[in-house]
């Protein structure tokens, strides 16, 4: 067993552990493909798999076929579970209740229940552990930041007036496809009064001469997601746009240079958010300062105002402040930023 499984048995001594969700399997065994339910337990482990898929279960954990048991069913997978949970005397099951479809669980929990199986119900039972991150996903992550920063920064080169969000969006694309990877979220390519909608959707609005552009894109390598987000402008800015500019840039270093390991995310989101409010514009900040991520884009760590969380070192977050200005424009600068000991390091490096 590998360590992360370790971890996590750790948690449940007597019970077994149901894990369901793609990513999560990921995670404990670098399977890059879901659909089969994996059962961790003290004194084995065991693979629940419909027939469609066990043939890629086979080949890719037959090297562990020492340290593991494939059931393979025609039906659904609930069924054959409970036949090994009985077969193999485990009475009580700990699952995910956050991570399994409701079909799934009523129909598994009905079957618990008649064979008298305690059902032990969890959410989010690997956040813990997914949070901080090791030398290899890191390494993921910094790349997966690399490649978003040098695809921005080929884009930015081609923006001119006269092209559509869309037109933009789609060469994002392009980009993400030469590279071989796909998007992390649904790019944001968002001008003139649309960049004052945070989550827009890029439009068939034409880019104009002195025009806002704001692109928020983020991409997976190695199923690693990163998160980057831009403002800048197709020619000149006007004097209220260079301010609200300058004002977020501010609020995204003060945020992030109280980034280090034991600090209070609300310390950070305050000092982000405290510099808008200085500046007049705090109503204008209407989303928090960050998130962490990882195997998912959005992780359970916020960087809030009303969070009682405290940053660990390995985590990676992002930091994110913004101001928009409804019907005019808006404003945000976001990297993605990796918690160190005594500091940080910023994994995004596209200009600003």
């Amino acid at each position: 067993m590998n360590i992360r499984i370790l971890k996590l048995l750790a948690r449940y001594k007597k019970e077994a552990v149901l894990i369901t969700d793609s990513k999560d399997l990921y995670y404990l065994t670098n399977v890059q493909f879901g659909d089969f339910y994996l059962l961790l337990h003290k004194k084995h482990l065991f693979i629940v798999v419909h027939e469609m898929i066990a043939p890629q279960v086979n080949q890719y954990f037959k090297r562990f076929k020492n340290k593991l048991k494939i059931f393979t069913t025609k039906e659904d997978c609930n069924s054959k579970l409970v036949e090994v949970l009985k077969k193999y005397k485990i009475d009580s099951i700990v699952l995910d209740i956050s991570k399994i479809y409701t079909e799934d669980f009523d129909i598994l929990k009905k079957k618990l229940i008649k064979e008298k199986i305690k059902l032990i119900k969890e959410k989010n039972i690997t956040q813990d552990l997914r949070l901080i991150k090791d030398k290899k996903e890191i390494k993921n992550l910094q790349k997966a930041s690399n490649i978003v920063s040098e695809i921005f920064e080929v884009i930015k080169k081609q923006v001119v007036a006269g092209m559509t969000e869309l037109d933009v969006y789609f060469k994002i694309e392009e980009e993400f496809a030469k590279r071989h990877v796909v998007q992390s979220f649904k790019t944001i390519v968002a001008s003139g009064p649309n960049s004052a909608n945070p989550h827009h959707n890029s439009s068939n609005r034409k880019i104009r001469k002195n025009d806002i552009v704001m692109i928020d894109m983020g991409c997976v390598y190695n199923g690693y997601c990163s998160d980057l987000t831009r403002t800048f402008f197709v020619g000149k800015q006007n004097k209220l746009q260079q301010k609200i500019w300058n004002i977020v840039k501010l609020a995204h270093d003060n945020a992030l240079v109280k980034v280090k390991d034991g600090i209070k995310t609300k310390d950070i989101d305050f000092s982000a958010r405290n510099t808008i409010k200085m500046a007049g514009y705090e109503k204008q900040f209407i989303h928090t300062t960050g998130h962490s991520l990882g195997l998912d884009i959005h992780e359970h760590l916020r960087i809030a105002e009303t969070s009682t969380a405290i940053l660990k070192e390995g985590t990676i977050i992002t930091i994110e402040p913004g101001i928009y200005l409804e019907k005019k424009f808006g404003v945000r600068i976001e990297d993605t930023v990796l918690v160190r000991k005594s500091g940080y390091k910023v994994l995004t490096s596209a200009k600003y």
